[in-house]
């Protein structure tokens, strides 16, 4: 009896060096240290586009990778002046530097160490239930990228 060959194994979705995900208005963005690709910043941008910016509440995690300064002109002109209230959790210095590039035209964005996500998490007013999601998103966000072993994000608690 001639042997089939088998099909052919299913090509895993590669792993990104930036991935994000929503628990209702709010959003989890999570960077390895590399830069966006353009591709991954289409993806970033689109998701926006379907939300209600003046009630979205931004969570960003990065071990250094940021938006090129054409991205974050893209994301400027897509906000159109609108403010949304977000946090970089980051121990980058220059991704500190960028955060107040950023804030020049959305002053509701504020840069915190991981050590002090809880202080973010306050301002951006996430409810303790909120907060036991957001740790899901997270966990699922951190699964879709290149490594899942980055400074900027805390332990997952309970994990």
């Amino acid at each position: 009896m001639p042997i089939r060959p088998s099909a052919p194994p299913a090509k895993a979705e590669p792993k990104r060096e930036m991935a994000l995900d929503f628990h209702g208005n709010i959003m989890v963005t999570i960077h390895t240290a590399y830069a966006p690709s353009d591709a991954d910043w289409r993806v970033y941008l689109d998701a926006l586009r379907d939300k209600d910016l003046d009630a979205l509440r931004s969570i960003v995690f990065t071990d250094g990778g940021a938006p090129s300064s054409k991205q974050r002109k893209e994301l400027n002109e897509l906000l159109g002046g609108r403010q949304v209230r977000g946090i970089v959790v980051s121990n980058s210095m220059a991704v500190r530097g960028v955060v107040t590039a950023l804030s020049w035209f959305n002053p509701k964005i504020k840069a915190f160490a991981p050590d002090e996500l809880r202080q973010g998490l306050r301002y951006l007013e996430i409810s303790s239930t909120e907060e036991a999601a957001v740790w899901e998103v997270i966990e699922d966000v951190l699964s879709q990228l290149s490594t899942q072993d980055l400074r900027s994000v805390p332990k997952i608690p309970g994990r």
